[in-house]
């Protein structure tokens, strides 16, 4: 018997039926996420007012790969009070791998401190500044940091495997709309903020396509989506009602961002809202946590409408709540516990310094993540009811098709 028979009797030899279409599907998809890639990627392009890159006349700083050729010597100690930390300099020499003198081998004093605690070995790649004066004459070259990128994709790589192989198609839905929200996020949302878009509309606008696209890929071209899409709308205008008022309450805006003056610079050679940037944080860090529980309450009470097609709104009402009200728990906390992580070391000099309680509930840092914290789980507790309530009214609407042995989608 060959493959083929083999994939035809799938069911009866154990052997998955593999449609080949799918596979069609998979490629089309991955285009069609490149092609938004480019796309999004050659409209973004700009030049920026300021090159901090170009120093006085001429002269100008790059960064570049290079490899540790040799350590021609090294003086160095563990600090006593942090013996994860190396005191002393290393004399080792580089050769650049990519940049205008790629290939070329520079002496390089790589000193060991509290700011570059970078210790190196021969063969080891690490990343170096290049200062060259406009005539080439001078070339001062500075390890910056290790080589993380190759570690970096390792594990990006390591979670796509896994999301695929964990979630199967679904899994590989997943990726590419991780796919499309980092692109949309990078190349449209960013963009659109600099050349002056008002950032309350960039992210609702954003929220709305990133619902859309993530859920109608994940959840398929279902109702239940279309209620998770809408349910995700309406937890994520909520948040923006919160906002909107206890931001005004607190005097909380993008002013009281810690890298205010850069931001402020920026504003004056684009368009740059910056008073509004805060409220535009709020909406994006609460949409993952919506989009979460909006689409696993309604995919639940379309399983539950699935089968029994009989079910009344309040049964199918009450079905959703006792889902949301399992998930809103850990939902909210995750909300919290990211404030925590995002906040450890501030949190750690608070009590360190045992600094006031007035002065730390009333510190332009600690209000505004409480208020991105609070407003994210508050949404999140109002889209459970929201979406079980559209679920509860417009599947049986919507699925009516399944009593007479429809399939279930738009």
């Amino acid at each position: 018997m060959g493959l083929s028979s083999l994939l035809k009797q799938g069911g009866k030899t154990g052997v998955p039926n593999i449609p080949i279409k799918n596979f069609w599907k998979a490629g089309a998809s991955l285009l069609l996420l490149c092609a938004y890639l480019f796309v999004a990627y050659a409209a973004s392009r700009h030049q920026a007012y300021y090159d901090p890159y170009s120093l006085s006349g001429n002269d100008k700083i790059s960064f570049e790969k290079a490899k540790v050729v040799s350590v021609e010597s090294e003086e160095a100690k563990k600090d006593e009070k942090h013996p994860g930390l190396l005191i002393g300099s290393q004399n080792i020499t580089v050769r650049l791998l990519t940049g205008g003198r790629k290939g070329s081998t520079f002496p390089v004093i790589n000193n060991l401190n509290y700011d570059t605690n970078y210790y190196v070995k021969p063969g080891q790649t690490v990343i170096v500044s290049v200062s060259e004066t406009g005539d080439g004459k001078t070339i001062n070259v500075n390890v910056n940091s290790p080589d993380r990128t190759p570690f970096l994709y390792l594990l990006a790589g390591i979670f796509v495997l896994l999301l695929c192989w964990a979630g199967g198609r679904s899994g590989f839905k997943s990726v590419l709309a991780i796919g499309f929200t980092v692109t949309s996020t990078v190349f449209v949302f960013i963009p659109l903020l600099y050349i002056g878009v008002a950032p309350a509309a960039a992210a609702l606008i954003f929220a709305a396509v990133t619902a859309c696209v993530t859920l109608f890929l994940v959840g398929g071209f279902e109702w239940k989506s279309l209620v998770a899409i809408l349910g995700t709308v309406g937890g994520v205008a909520a948040a923006s009602g919160i906002e909107a008022l206890f931001g005004m309450l607190t005097r909380t805006s993008g002013y009281t961002f810690a890298d205010t003056d850069s931001l402020l610079a920026i504003s004056s050679h684009s368009g740059l809202k910056v008073g509004s940037l805060f409220f535009a944080a709020v909406l994006i860090s609460s949409l993952g946590a919506v989009m979460d529980i909006a689409i696993s309450v309604a995919a639940a009470v379309n399983e539950i409408h699935a089968r029994d097609p009989q079910a009344d709104g309040k049964a199918l009402f009450a079905s959703g709540m006792n889902v949301g009200r399992d998930m809103l728990g850990t939902m909210a906390n995750t909300l919290i516990l990211a404030f925590t992580g995002s906040s450890l070391v501030m949190l750690v000099q608070i009590y360190t310094y045992n600094m006031p309680y007035f002065q730390v509930m009333n510190s332009n840092s600690i209000t505004a993540e409480i208020l991105q914290a609070l407003t994210g789980s508050t949404a999140v507790v109002l889209t459970a009811p929201l979406v079980s309530l559209l679920s509860a009214k417009l599947l049986p609407l919507l699925g009516k098709g399944r009593d007479r042995g429809e399939p279930d989608g738009l």
